[in-house]
Formats: structure tokens, sequence, C-alpha cells
């Protein structure tokens, strides 16, 4: 593994820039436009408005160094029984490789890889 990121839901992304790079002094790491996300060194936060509101726990995103990682680790969870909704897939958007998965507490799951 690369890399984590918690993603959460809000509303309004300017006042996410304005409390996260104006107040607490964040470095924006990538605005995707729905989605900004900071570099906190140990980690990166992200906050998205294009969730869904039943995602509004968040959502932990493991970033891995390739699509091969991405597409083992689908691969070991299915094969372990653990029901994954959906294969992994290229968004063109995001210009990510991913797929999600929910956890035993019904928090979702991502594994992705950054395919810039």
């Amino acid at each position: 593994m690369k890399d984590v990121i918690h993603f959460y839901r809000v509303d309004d992304l300017e006042k996410v820039k304005e409390f996260y790079e104006d107040i607490l002094g964040f470095s924006c790491y990538k605005d995707q436009g729905k989605c900004l996300i900071y570099d906190l060194k140990y980690g990166k936060i992200g906050f998205c408005v294009h969730f869904p509101k039943e995602t509004s726990k968040g959502c932990v995103t493991f970033v891995y160094h390739s699509k091969e990682e991405v597409d083992a680790l689908y691969d070991k969870l299915t094969h372990s029984g653990i029901q994954v909704p959906e294969k992994p897939s290229t968004n063109g958007y995001f210009k990510i490789y991913h797929f999600f998965v929910k956890d035993f507490n019904g928090l979702t799951l991502e594994f992705q890889y950054f395919m810039e």
C-alpha cells in the first residue's frame, strides 16, 4: 500500500477551502472539482460533494502503487467470501482505477490506484 485517504461527504467545498486552507493552513494535494484532497504528511483527508447521503459515515480509501495491486486485493476479498458489489473499474473523471466494499461495520472502503 502506498497511502491512505479518509473521505467525508460535505455540502460546500468553498467552506472546506476557507476552513482547511485559509484557517488551518493545509495544502491542497488534489482539487478534483467535486472533491478536495489535503496532504497531512501521514495520510490524506478528502472532502467530496458527490457522495450520496448514505455515505455520511465517510469512506476510507487505500491507495496502491498499481492496478495489479488493486486487482490482487479484489481477488483476495472475493476468494475470502467478502461480497464486493462491483469489479475494479476505471473512473475517467477522477482518473482512478478502483472498487468499493463495506466493512463489517458498514463503513465504505475504497481500494484505488491514481492513474496519472
